[in-house]
Formats: C-alpha cells, structure tokens, sequence
C-alpha cells in the first residue's frame, strides 16, 4: 500500500523514472498489476521513449493501444516498423491545411522569393511539405513587397532544415522610420512596449490551428491596447506547423519566425526596424544559466547582419533585462491588469497549473499550484530550465524547499536580477537607442560593477 501511495506521488509529481521504478517492484502483484503497468508504460511516453512504448505494449497485447495515437514529449515517433510516424493530431492537422487556387506551384530551392503567391488577403509560401500562409491587412501587396524582405522571410522559417534558404540578400531596401514589435502580449513583450517609442506599431501572431495555446489572455490585452489607439496588427498563419514536418512540436522554427509577419509588411509600414522582448535570460545568459559576451557571438552579429541588409534594424529593447525587471515594469504600468502571461487561461486568469503561471505570474502574485506536475516536472530538470531567473522566483517566493539539491545556488544573492545590465546599451541601434534607454531608465536601476552576472555559470558547464 505504502509502494502504491509513494508510486502514485511520483508521478503526479512528474518524476518518471521514480515512479516506474516504484511500480516496478509491484508490477507482479496480480491486485497491482493493471495500475502499474500504467505508470510503467506512461513514464516511458511522457519522457518521450516512445519505442518503449511500442515494445511494452507489444509485449502486453496492445492493452496500451491509445497511447500509440497519442503525441508524446519526443521530438520523433516510431512505429511497431522502427519508421518515424507523425503523431495522430499532427496529421490531422496537416490534412487540415488550405491550398491556393494556384495547384501548378513548386517549391523553387534557389530562389526564396519565388516561392510566394498572394490570392486576395492570403499570401502563400510554398515550402518542401506544402503551403504555409498569412491572413494580411487590407491593401498589402506582395508585388510591392522587396524580395530581400522574402528571402529572410523564407530564411527564419526554413533554415534550421533548408540551408539553401540562405541566400545572398541584394541590400538595396531603404531602411523605415517606423520601429515594430513581435508582440505575444506576455510579460516580456509588453516591457518591451513600455520602453519602445510610442510610433511601435505592435503585431501580433495568431496560430490558426486548434491546440492547447489559448489566445484569450492575449485578447484581453489587445482589445486594451486598440481602446488606447495603439496601433496593433493581428495577422493569423499556419507557419507553427513547419517544424511538426520534422518531428518537432509546434511552434516557432528559429527565435525570429514569430516576426515572419511584421518582416512581409514592412514596406507597406514603413519598418525601420523590428523588435523582440528577448530578455537578459536568453541574450547575455546561455539558457539563463551561463554567462556570455552576447555581443560578441556568431549569433548575434549574423543577425544583425542578416536584418540590416533587409534594410531594417534588429532590435532587442529588454536584452539588458531579465524577465524580473520585465515583471517590475509592467507591474509599474496600468497594463498589468489587462496582461497575462500564461497561455492556456481564459481571458481573466492563468490556469494555475502550467510553468510560466509559477514564474511569471507568481512572483507579482497570481495564483499557481507549485505541486502541478509541468511546474514540478519543470523544477526536477538538471540543469534547472531558466535557472537564474527560477532560482530568484523560488526566493522571492519562499519556496526555495522544492528545490533541496540546489540549495547552494539559493544561497546567493540574486538583488541584483532586477536591475539593468549596462553594457546592453551597446546592443541598441544608434537611431532607437537614447529614446529607449531613457524609458528603461525610468523603470529600473542599474546594475553596479562588478557585475555579478559575469560569474553566473550554476552548473560548471
């Protein structure tokens, strides 16, 4: 009975090779059989060992059928024939997917540009899988569109796989006057609002297939936003569906594919530049746990690169600040009452249960089930996912028992994660630069030398 209680603890608490190992030792029992061939054969699929899965299943004579129709967290999925399978809801929302008119268009593996097609507001790009499409405002028109703006189109969504989407870019599109920003309506974005200029026009990315992400939050936020005559655009694609055609879960195929949108409207806006709420967590921090010279790295410099020959200005706004100075600054402006960070509420809460509801919404005092198993599942990895940022969350919120092992790093001083890291103004076009880094000013403190950051590497990697 005691097995039975601490088996089931720990795996609703996410820890899977526990709780198989638990039901391991009572799998025998004819009374527990049938609950821990369960937990046995569902800690395979939920760590993603799907051809364990499959084995077992054969083994139990297919008591376990369902799971094989069901997504797991592997990237890539296997049939009882060893050939890679797409899970059965990717599938159907592949054969979900429209097709333009135009039936006698290929993929062209030299030039980018050529594999866009506008049918009325829709505007087409032909892929190696199929059809990928963007629902535009009114009056865009992609004859009117510059080709480099095309060929970086196609290059952030389809280079991960594509290398030939790589293309020399001409260079001769006249940079903007006007900044944009890829705008989700999270913690992260909306900071980046606050501090851009107020001529930002904000475009939001609306996924157009049914699944767990739930834009009602985002709703909320948006409808606030166009009442304050903030300019906003909304613009629905499919484009989260290309990484499904290589066995990887929905969404974004590289940092930038969720501004695809503003990057094909940039002649119609006049873009100068395009910015991302990309935070301190993820620019000087490698994985939020790592120092780097993010300056310095291939990365940083091929983009701003890539982007400039655009003719547009990459712009990261909130690099200098962590995803607590983000929570700071939009707890200090009336728009914390109209944003929510967590993707699967209703328009008015977060659903309690899911990481970012932990540690965006919890440290600025929302409700959240610290026990939930994404939340619990999310605190056992090693090394710890975001770690500064978590490891200051878990302070910040007395919590800093769920994590025993990592006691050593909580005992450190973690002030200094809501303040600005100065070097950052360096990453700021000339052109944007002072006007951003006066408003960011006016929300935080500077962080002072030594920077404390510099040292941060948690896991000796």
């Amino acid at each position: 009975m005691l097995r039975r209680t601490m088996m089931r603890r720990a795996y609703n608490s996410g820890r899977w090779k526990r709780a198989r190992n638990l039901a391991l030792k009572i799998v025998n029992k004819p009374r527990e059989e049938k609950l821990a061939r369960s937990v046995i054969i569902r800690s395979y699929w939920n760590e993603g060992n799907y051809q364990k899965v499959v084995e077992l299943n054969q083994e139990w004579n297919g008591e376990f059928n369902q799971l094989l129709e069901k997504p797991s967290s592997s990237e890539k999925k296997f049939g009882v024939d060893g050939k890679e399978i797409l899970p059965l809801k990717v599938q159907q929302w592949h054969s979900e997917q429209p097709t333009p008119s135009k039936s006698n268009f290929e993929f062209d593996n030299v030039e980018m540009s050529n594999n866009f097609h506008q049918e009325g507001k829709r505007v087409w790009m032909c892929h190696p899988h199929g059809w990928t499409f963007w629902d535009m405002p009114s009056g865009f028109s992609l004859e009117n569109t510059h080709s480099d703006l095309l060929r970086l189109t196609a290059e952030v969504l389809l280079y991960p796989w594509f290398p030939n989407s790589r293309k020399e870019l001409e260079g001769s599109r006249i940079k903007g006057k006007i900044p944009a920003l890829s705008f989700s309506a999270g913690t992260d974005s909306t900071a980046a609002s606050l501090v851009m200029p107020e001529n930002t026009v904000l475009g939001y990315h609306r996924r157009s297939v049914k699944s767990i992400l739930d834009h009602r939050n985002a709703d909320t936020l948006l409808e606030h936003l166009k009442e304050k005559n903030r300019q906003v655009i909304d613009v629905m694609s499919n484009h989260e569906l290309i990484r499904t055609y290589h066995f990887k879960r929905i969404g974004f195929s590289s940092d930038f594919a969720c501004a695809t949108h503003l990057i094909l409207l940039s002649d119609m806006y006049d873009f100068g530049a395009i910015a991302f709420g990309m935070p301190l967590d993820n620019t000087y921090l490698w994985k939020g746990r790592k120092f780097r010279d993010f300056k310095e790295i291939k990365y940083f410099k091929y983009w701003s690169k890539r982007f400039q020959s655009a003719g547009l200005d990459l712009l990261l706004p909130i690099a200098g600040i962590s995803e607590a100075g983000a929570l700071k600054i939009c707890a200090n402006s009336e728009m914390i009452q109209y944003m929510n960070s967590c993707l699967r509420g209703d328009g008015k809460n977060g659903c309690g249960s899911c990481w970012k509801c932990f540690h965006k919404n919890g440290p600025i005092g929302r409700s959240f089930n610290i026990k939930a198993r994404e939340i619990q599942t999310f605190l056992n990895r090693r090394p710890l996912p975001t770690a500064t940022h978590v490891l200051w969350a878990l302070k910040e919120l007395n919590l800093e028992s769920e994590v025993p092992d990592l006691d050593y790093l909580l005992k450190r001083d973690y002030s200094w994660w809501t303040k600005i890291y100065p070097p950052s103004k360096e990453l700021l076009p000339s052109f944007w630069a002072e006007e951003i880094w006066e408003k960011v000013g006016s929300y935080l403190d500077l962080m002072q030398e030594p920077f404390d950051i510099e040292k941060i590497n948690h896991f000796d990697e």
